[in-house]
């Protein structure tokens, strides 16, 4: 199973244990696509009927479009770097 977000982990979690499934349940988390193994890959992002997309809206005037081209820009590596090394402490894990 693959879940988009916390809510839809606890439904998967809850419906698990309802069917009595047996066997250990293991949670993964993955932060880049190149983490997974290959049959994770082709179902998470490859299948068109098992992918999902999910459509991202970014407001006119906000400092979303600037933030988002300083962490995937490959030309902006510089910039990540001294964006990580000034705020990444302030990650709440």
């Amino acid at each position: 199973f693959y879940a988009l977000d916390e809510a839809e982990k606890l439904g998967i979690l809850n419906r698990i244990e309802a069917e009595k499934k047996k066997g250990k349940v293991s949670v993964t988390r993955f932060k880049g696509l190149g983490e997974m193994n290959p049959l994770q890959l082709r179902e998470t992002t490859i299948a068109p009927d098992t992918r999902r997309l999910v459509q991202l809206t970014i407001d006119t005037g906000d400092e979303t479009r600037a933030m988002l081209d300083m962490l995937l820009a490959k030309k902006r590596a510089s910039d990540r770097k001294k964006w990580l090394e000034s705020k990444g402490d302030l990650a709440e894990v």
